[in-house]
């Protein structure tokens, strides 16, 4: 197989035949000789020894290096090629810093800023895939009183599924550590259970006790970042990412184009504010993702106060948080 076509046939496993800067990244991160043993997977030991010409000791260590550098995935077959560009982007801007450098960071930025982003603009009207669950702002629910504890179940409260977890580990954020379009922190994208383990058995990150993952939730909290939980088809929870709009790939894309509510699903809860607490400081202006805050003055007292679109509000949590007077709660939507 000529290294160009082993290139290509990676990007159509990869659903991007037509991507031109997905061979460049391709090219960067696989040589051609590593890209013909990854096209054999999921493959029994002894017949990717034989396939290869390298005795078996050599294949595992190739194996090793390949889950490492968030080329592979365990599956019930064995080891396997990343499913989709999105699997590897994630995997391979996740793994320890000595597979990362700049040429590899600017070449992701890239893919990011000329074709995944503007493929986001593509998702048809009407069609909503919300594969994305928002979860609230444990901080916004502490600070709402209305709230009772019947109204907000484990499976919204990251406490609880933190605490449900076994094993949790931390890695760096891929789409902020690739972008660097803000000043976040980048170490802060917690994995749990089976992603946890993935990622702990490839040396990327670091384990964490419940306590410290509910830790660096609350930072992120603070720094307003919006909880996210991949939810795919077995709903298990692995993965709470937490997202800034600058770098994101699903904001970045979704506030862009418009169209967040066909990949983000809203919590069941909307900000409120209280009219007499509001000072106008314009603090939850800025933190709100959506447009769903102005200041607007008050009829009767001829104040300027924040004002919440119910209707754009996803229902993060993060305006309350930033309130320094308490003039914001989250209630039911």
């Amino acid at each position: 197989m000529k290294n160009d076509n082993v290139y290509t046939e990676m990007a159509n496993k990869l659903n991007q035949p037509n991507s031109k800067i997905l061979i460049k990244i391709l090219r960067k991160l696989i040589s051609p000789v590593d890209a013909k043993l990854l096209l054999m997977l999921p493959a029994e030991l002894s017949t990717l020894s034989k396939q290869s010409g390298l005795d078996e000791n050599a294949v595992k260590q190739k194996l090793q290096e390949f889950l490492e550098r968030g080329f592979v995935f365990p599956t019930s077959k064995g080891l396997q090629f990343a499913r989709d560009t999105s699997q590897l982007h994630d995997a391979t801007l996740a793994s320890a810093d000595k597979w990362i450098d700049d040429e590899l960071l600017n070449l992701w930025r890239e893919y990011h800023e000329t074709e995944w982003i503007p493929s986001t603009a593509q998702i048809p009207e009407g069609i909503h895939i919300q594969r994305i669950k928002l979860l609230p702002a444990l901080k916004s629910i502490k600070k709402s009183p209305g709230i009772a504890a019947a109204d907000f179940p484990p499976d919204e409260d990251i406490r609880m599924l933190i605490n449900q977890a076994d094993p949790i580990a931390v890695v760096p954020c891929s789409c902020r550590r690739s972008m660097r379009r803000c000043k976040k922190p980048v170490n802060i994208c917690l994995q749990f259970n089976k992603s946890a383990k993935f990622h702990l058995d490839r040396k990327a990150g670091r384990k964490l006790t419940p306590n410290e993952a509910i830790d660096i939730a609350m930072q992120a909290e603070e720094e307003g970042l919006i909880h996210t939980w991949p939810v795919r088809s077995s709903g298990a929870f692995n993965e709470l990412c937490n997202c800034c709009h600058d770098c994101c790939v699903i904001f970045d894309g979704g506030l862009r184009y418009n169209n967040i509510d066909r990949i983000l699903g809203k919590s069941r809860f909307r900000a409120t504010v209280d009219s007499a607490e509001c000072t106008g400081c314009n603090d939850c202006v800025d933190r709100c993702f959506f447009g769903a805050i102005q200041m607007v003055r008050d009829p009767k007292t001829k104040n300027i106060i924040a004002a919440i679109d119910v209707g754009k509000c996803f229902g993060c949590g993060l305006c309350v948080v930033a309130c320094p007077y308490d003039a914001m709660t989250m209630k039911l939507a």
